[in-house]
């Protein structure tokens, strides 16, 4: 006998279900995104400190 094919549930139910699209564009991973994100708030609070020292401001 053959199987019956089961069916999603519509998405105005509260589900929803997300494909993966191939579009153009830069690929970065989440990582990256991570460490980047890091790095500013790391340079932010340097500067936060030595700002006026190396600036003269």
């Amino acid at each position: 006998m053959r199987r019956r094919e089961e069916t999603m549930p519509p998405t105005g139910a509260g589900l929803i279900r997300y494909f993966r699209e191939e579009t153009r564009g830069i690929k970065i991973s989440p990582k990256s995104v991570l460490a980047f994100t890091i790095a500013v708030i790391i340079f932010e609070i340097f500067l936060r400190f030595y700002g006026k020292a190396l600036l003269g401001f």
